[in-house]
């Protein structure tokens, strides 16, 4: 035989390997299949269980997440309240300082900014700015001969945002623009 004639397999050989290669499957009794199908609960029942246990243990880290973001807000506020008794106390003192009761409510006040600061939060700056009703809400408008119309003319309480998620609207006064009086022919046609 030539080396060509052992290297080339014929479709009888191909076959015949197939046939040996093919294992033998044997046959499958009602005790097999029963055995499966117990097999198979006892694993839905195991992933039934992993998957409770994963969620009650999400459940517990969300909670866990808000009492931890509570205690870093609320650590950040602490001097404030601190300072803030302070004040308090030397307010109540029988030879209260004006001007020391002042330097305290600056303290407070610089105090809490600082704090807004670390945690995220910013001051929405109105004043002088085109109103804009996703940051401003407006309590009322006036005429203003220096402010333009459409801007805003006063801010009664601050606004205060984290990126650009609104934590609370700044309450503003909008102006008009100048009044404009009415010539004698149009209040005589109303």
């Amino acid at each position: 035989m030539s080396k060509k004639s052992k290297k080339t397999k014929t479709k009888e050989d191909i076959e015949e390997q197939e046939v040996i290669d093919t294992p033998v499957e044997k046959e499958v009794t009602i005790e097999d299949l029963q055995t499966r199908i117990v097999e198979l609960e006892g694993a839905q029942l195991r992933a039934r269980a992993d998957f409770e246990n994963f969620r009650k243990r999400s459940q517990r880290d969300i909670a866990d997440t808000r009492v931890f973001s509570k205690i870093s807000t609320v650590t950040e506020l602490l001097p404030i309240v601190d300072t803030f008794k302070m004040a308090m106390q030397a307010a109540n003192a029988d030879n209260a300082d004006l001007a020391m009761l002042l330097v305290g409510l600056n303290m407070v006040e610089n105090q809490f900014s600082q704090a807004f600061s670390s945690l995220g939060v910013d001051e929405i700056s109105a004043i002088g700015s085109a109103f804009n009703p996703n940051f401003h809400e407006a309590v009322s408008e006036q005429f203003s001969e220096d402010v333009e119309e459409g801007s805003i003319i006063s801010q009664h309480r601050s606004g205060f945002k984290i990126g650009e998620k609104l934590l609370r609207a700044a309450t503003v006064v909008v102006s008009k623009g100048p009044e404009v009086e009415e010539s004698p022919e149009e209040a005589v046609e109303e």
